[in-house]
């Protein structure tokens, strides 16, 4: 996930987590309208914003803001999330 921005990141948030927009706009307080012009980079992204998906994500925080990870401390990303969750279900099959 190398040389993404802010945007792809928060892009890719939405489409891992499954979320739409609407979704999206409740969980964090932004309004839909501003995320679809965000997020199409229409309207350039605000720090609100990544607060507010940092409140909503706290685990996502670092990713969110940098695209950074720091597992020992509990910041990820939402792929090794989803790594994990399919680690988790592979153990419990194999029990």
């Amino acid at each position: 996930m190398e040389n993404t921005d802010v945007i792809d990141r928060i892009n890719l948030l939405v489409e891992l987590e499954k979320i739409s927009r609407d979704q999206l706009s409740q969980k964090t307080g932004i309004n839909y309208t501003r995320w679809t012009n965000a997020l199409q980079r229409k309207a350039k992204l605000r720090h609100e914003e990544i607060e507010a998906l940092g409140k909503a994500w706290p685990e996502f925080r670092l990713w969110i803001a940098y695209g950074e990870e720091i597992p020992e401390a509990g910041q990820i990303s939402p792929m090794t999330k989803k790594s994990l969750e399919s680690l988790g279900k592979q153990g419990k099959a194999t029990k």
